[in-house]
């Protein structure tokens, strides 16, 4: 991927809705050995914010998996940007994995109810209204579950392989033997169980200009998206629930869970 293509990810400014993570390689297919510096964007639709440094406190697990085994990556040094480094081991597939640790929000009952709208969590507002806490200020604890994948060259089966994040989208077909027009099957797992009727949501974009495609999980977990254009494509989603954990840490009333896969789709 070209420096300019990275720019073009990263805006000066983003609503304060902004809410998704994701990772962004210096090239998405990388020669086997060669290192790779990966930076961690905040944003909104492939938009970022802000590009974030590696903090380990905030790192469960950074590791590199292949078709075969996966192996953790070397710790970078807190506040480091790019926030991680590697170098693909062969010629094959790999899928860069990022687990973060728990993060707490609070947030006003009409900005709460917006946001879970706007995400597709009908339940949680029909929960809220049934306990009469539609108009009530929200507790919220939430984790991300990143991915990005790097093609070395051969298509080996490493992008599709189900790596156990707590909230996993796993591409059921490699995207490197994709193009531009070709549809995209994903599975989305829960505590690595299919999760039905979850909202997921493919964006790309190409200066201001975002294409964006939203499906719905059927009862195996399974959703598809048709991938129209060329370049860097990010799916994500999100699942919340209630928080029954005794003595939770961080406290809250409800825990959400934000899933993100990136890759690079040949234009041809």
């Amino acid at each position: 991927m070209h420096r300019l293509a990275l720019c073009a990810l990263l805006a000066l400014a983003a609503p304060a809705r902004a809410h998704d993570y994701w990772l962004v390689p210096d090239t998405f297919t990388p020669k086997p050995k060669a290192p790779v510096n990966v930076r961690l964007f905040v944003g909104e639709e492939l938009k970022a914010e802000q590009e974030l440094p590696f903090t380990a406190k905030k790192t469960r697990i950074s590791e590199l998996a292949t078709a075969r085994d996966s192996e953790p990556l070397a710790e970078a040094k807190v506040g480091t940007k790019p926030a991680f480094s590697l170098a693909l081991p062969g010629a094959g597939t790999a899928v860069l994995r990022v687990d973060r640790d728990w993060s707490h929000i609070t947030l006003k009952a009409d900005k709460f109810t917006a946001y879970l709208k706007e995400e597709g969590l009908s339940h949680i507002v029909e929960a809220r209204e049934k306990a009469g806490a539609a108009n009530a200020d929200a507790s919220e604890r939430y984790r991300r579950c990143l991915k990005a994948l790097l093609h070395g060259g051969t298509p080996d089966g490493a992008a599709t392989r189900q790596l156990g994040q707590v909230f996993e989208i796993v591409p059921t077909k490699d995207p490197y033997t994709l193009k531009a027009g070709d549809v995209l099957p994903v599975k989305v797992l829960f505590e690595n169980k299919p999760l039905a009727g979850q909202k997921v949501t493919a964006f790309h974009r190409a200066g201001d200009t975002v294409t964006s495609v939203s499906a719905t999980t059927d009862k195996t977990g399974a959703a598809e998206f048709k991938l129209t254009k060329g370049g860097v494509w990010l799916v994500r989603g999100v699942h919340m629930r209630r928080v029954t954990e005794k003595n939770p840490a961080p406290a809250a009333d409800w825990e959400s869970f934000w899933a993100s896969v990136t890759f690079e789709l040949p234009a041809k």
